[in-house]
């Protein structure tokens, strides 16, 4: 499939997004159609913040969710900065304004502990720049976007947050694998490494799209590759951290739809 034409200069789609909701009315709701683009912690980390909440450490808690509602509020500015396209003639993407609204969560159904993340609702429409009119929105454009742009945005502000308020330490706990807190060594608390698909607060009404899948998934592989390397007797190994990198390049086709657990 070809790849959608991307239109612009640098710079162009830095603007101000536009609110598609209030997310502080009850009876607000994103509209149908919009996209639901999940941004999630490591597991280590809400595992970190689970048995801060056991502990009853509100004062280190609060100051975590205040921090991480900063870290959000510039995601969105991130999101429209790197994501902000609208669809015009044919399959053509052409700078917008997009519209969003973010939810910060702490709890994924079917998992007992704490599985911190945020929903980022775009809207299903955008006003493109040049002409002032409403549009589709870039859907796949702005998976791919997401993929490689916002979610290591998105991961470096998280990780130096969890080091700068909860002061531990980020490493890889094997070759290969995704980064977690290695000091105090919470990784050793982690299980399942998934970290669920959330339905948020008004259940499904869209499209679901996970950043961090590719990322994930090449970690998994490197570690994976690593091990078979090792077993076979190889002393030399590539950086899977330049592989990783690419990998955030690569067509999102997967990411985007209605998202299966």
């Amino acid at each position: 499939m070809t790849a959608m034409p991307v239109l612009g200069r640098y710079g162009d789609t830095h603007v101000a997004p536009a609110v598609l909701f209030d997310v502080d009315d009850p009876s607000a709701i994103p509209p149908q159609g919009s996209i639901d683009v999940q941004f999630r912690v490591p597991v280590s980390l809400s595992a970190m913040l689970d048995g801060m909440a056991q502990a009853d450490l509100r004062p280190e808690l609060n100051a975590w969710g205040h921090g991480y509602s900063a870290l959000v509020s510039r995601l969105l500015t991130n999101v429209q900065e790197t994501g902000g396209y609208a669809i015009t003639h044919g399959d053509t993407a052409m700078p917008a304004r997009l519209e969003l609204a973010a939810v910060i969560e702490t709890a994924v159904p079917g998992f007992d502990q704490h599985r911190w993340h945020c929903h980022v609702y775009v809207g299903p429409t955008a006003t493109t720049l040049h002409d002032g009119e409403r549009r589709p929105t870039a859907r796949a454009a702005l998976a791919r976007k997401m993929s490689s742009l916002a979610y290591p945005f998105y991961k470096r502000e998280v990780e130096a947050l969890a080091a700068r308020e909860l002061l531990v330490e980020w490493g890889e706990p094997r070759p290969g694998a995704e980064r977690e807190i290695v000091d105090p060594p919470w990784h050793e608390h982690v299980g399942a490494n998934d970290r669920g698909i959330c339905d948020g607060p008004w259940g499904r009404l869209g499209d679901v799209v996970l950043p961090d899948e590719i990322h994930l998934r090449s970690c998994a592989e490197a570690e994976v590759q690593i091990q078979r390397d090792r077993a076979a007797g190889y002393t030399s190994e590539p950086d899977w951290r330049a592989v990783r990198a690419e990998a955030w390049t690569w067509p999102a086709g997967g990411v985007t739809g209605r998202a299966q657990r």
